[in-house]
């Protein structure tokens, strides 16, 4: 089973390609964390209009707000990391379509 991530870029379509089962594995966790992570920060910002999801415990409430925003920038800084890592050690391919 081969795992790949398709993306564009200045009108370029990019296909990353994992080298190896370890960087798949790590690729697709910090993928998910950090697609996580983003759902969250949306919903923050939606909390205006969405105030009703504030009775959930999973919700960011307001003394919580710079905690979910560090933790985004967290997520965000690992995957792009990895990436940057993982390329330039080989590990994954940027293969341009």
């Amino acid at each position: 089973m081969e795992s790949t991530i398709t993306t564009s870029s200045n009108g370029s379509t990019w296909e990353i390609v994992p080298a190896n089962t370890i960087a798949g594995i790590i690729l697709a966790v910090l993928f998910f964390y950090l697609f996580f992570r983003h759902m969250l920060f949306v919903l923050m910002f939606m909390d205006v209009i969405l105030g009703w999801l504030r009775k959930f415990g999973w919700f960011p409430k307001r003394g919580k707000r710079r905690k979910t925003i560090i933790h985004w920038v967290i997520a965000l800084g690992l995957f792009l990391g990895f990436l940057a890592v993982a390329g330039s050690a080989g590990w994954l391919e940027f293969i341009p379509k």
